[in-house]
């Protein structure tokens, strides 16, 4: 995934992992990751929090190609009223990140 997309989700990170259900995002993004990704993430001695943790940190690997932020924030958008809401804020922080570092070249 792209530095500043990361950046944007680095910034929520607290508020992601303690608040999203990572199972249910995990389900929209199953054409995204891979079956042991996904072993991985609904490991049964994981927490919610570990999980969210484990989600976050296989996106952040995948590749920009795959489009991993939007189709995040899409996942994000169809699964909860609150991750909706959490889907607003990133990209609200995203845009503000662009136009800084477009401010700085």
């Amino acid at each position: 995934m792209d530095e500043l997309k990361q950046k944007a989700i680095r910034h929520h990170y607290a508020d992601l992992v303690d608040s999203i259900n990572s199972l249910r995002v995990m389900d929209y993004l199953a054409n995204l990751l891979s079956s042991e990704e996904m072993d991985s993430i609904r490991k049964s001695q994981l927490t919610p929090q570990d999980r969210t943790r484990e989600l976050i940190a296989i996106l952040f690997r995948k590749n920009e190609q795959l489009r991993p932020f939007e189709r995040f924030i899409i996942a994000l958008e169809e699964t909860d009223i609150n991750h909706r809401a959490m889907a607003k804020a990133i990209l609200k922080t995203y845009v503000c990140v662009l136009l800084v570092r477009q401010k700085t070249l």
